[in-house]
């Protein structure tokens, strides 16, 4: 998709939220080595700039979903550590060795297949998954993972054993009977095998919330390094995190309506008296969801209603009173003594935070700012 620069609709990236927030993390986790989930375009923030930010802020290295991000990283010339999260195909082994991207793998047959294809120029980086009760991807019995350490540790030629790991459905709630489950298996499975260099356990929850009671030196977070509280205010209060994201537009058009004048499509607001209204370059097919009808957005530190129905492209606020073309309006981040969070934006939508994060579209330009 064509990213719109040219127009002043723009997601922000703060790198010092960004580096505060890789302190905290480190603080309250003990962590020595984080890795961030740079995956689905850096959780909508943009995969290259936020990336960036986040070496510069003290990340040790990134975290993909697929062998694609690792590369458009490589081709940035990022040379930190990058694990691929998902499963990739095993004739691609041979190129993750090159670039040095480790991979995730769940199966004996997958080392087997991509062994035949590894020459040996360099050793494939191999981080074994472990299936502990997200019911995902993973070895599930101590055997099975156990034959795999020893395929590799008999083939190191071309496999470098670098790391173990495993993910938890539910370390963010003041449930924990499954984590302490999930916790109980990963010990059954994992104790006694040989340890690899990223032994890895601790989401954001996990970091957050149980880091006496996991492997914390290396950790795997995303929500709470991008500023989002992972329990939703459930265990904390999130005050220590920054917002690392901010989303920002000018108004491109205003204009006073006199009552009676129903504004976007099937006119679901009508003006009820002479009422100035705002354009803005923004829209659903952006990743501002039709929902975000009602929302208030910030105009010079006063909230102003998002009115009839958001549009593809333009939606449409009631302004106080009459303002320039140019006017600067906050649909998340501060203005003034006001602030849209993350979290009030995905109130209003009945959405996840990070839901929202990643629904932002590439047409919307990405920025770093200070």
């Amino acid at each position: 998709m064509v990213e719109a620069i040219t127009r002043p609709t723009q997601i922000e990236i703060s790198k010092k939220a960004l580096k505060h927030n890789v302190a905290v993390v480190k603080q309250t986790s003990g962590a020595d080595k984080i890795f961030l989930a740079v995956k689905s375009n850096a959780y909508g923030l943009g995969l290259v700039p936020t990336s960036k930010a986040a070496v510069a802020g003290g990340v040790y290295g990134l975290a993909v979903a697929v062998i694609d991000e690792a590369l458009a990283l490589r081709h940035e010339r990022i040379t930190e550590p990058i694990l691929v999260l998902g499963i990739s195909q095993a004739k691609y082994a041979e190129l993750m060795a090159v670039q040095h991207i480790m991979a995730t793998v769940v199966s004996l047959s997958w080392l087997k297949e991509a062994a035949q294809s590894l020459t040996g120029e360099q050793r494939l980086q191999v981080s074994l998954g472990v299936d502990t009760g997200m019911g995902r991807i993973g070895f599930r019995t101590r055997e099975s993972l156990a034959q795999a350490i020893t395929y590799l540790q008999a083939h190191k030629d071309i496999f470098d054993y670098v790391g173990l790991a495993t993910h938890f459905a539910e370390s963010d709630s003041v449930q924990t009977d499954y984590f302490y489950m999930q916790l109980k298996r990963w010990h059954d499975i994992t104790d006694g095998l040989p340890e690899p260099k990223y032994y890895h356990v601790a989401n954001s929850g996990a970091a957050m919330y149980h880091a006496d009671e996991v492997p914390h030196e290396v950790i795997r977070v995303g929500t709470v390094l991008y500023g989002v509280e992972p329990s939703r205010g459930e265990l904390a209060d999130g005050k220590n995190l920054q917002p690392v994201m901010a989303l920002r537009s000018e108004m491109n058009f205003v204009k006073q309506l006199p009552a009676g004048e129903g504004i976007s499509y099937s006119h679901k607001y009508t003006t009820s008296g002479d009422e100035w209204i705002g354009t803005v370059p923004i829209g659903y097919g952006d990743g501002w969801l039709r929902k975000m009808s009602g929302f208030s957005v910030i105009v010079d530190g006063q909230y102003a209603p998002i009115v009839g129905q958001v549009a593809m492209d333009q939606l449409m606020i009631k302004l106080p009173h009459e303002y320039p073309v140019g006017t600067k309006v906050t649909l998340i981040g501060k203005d003034g003594d006001l602030e849209n969070t993350l979290e009030d934006v995905a109130q209003h939508a009945n959405l996840a935070p990070w839901e929202i994060m990643t629904g932002m579209q590439d047409r919307v330009h990405r920025i770093l700012v200070d």
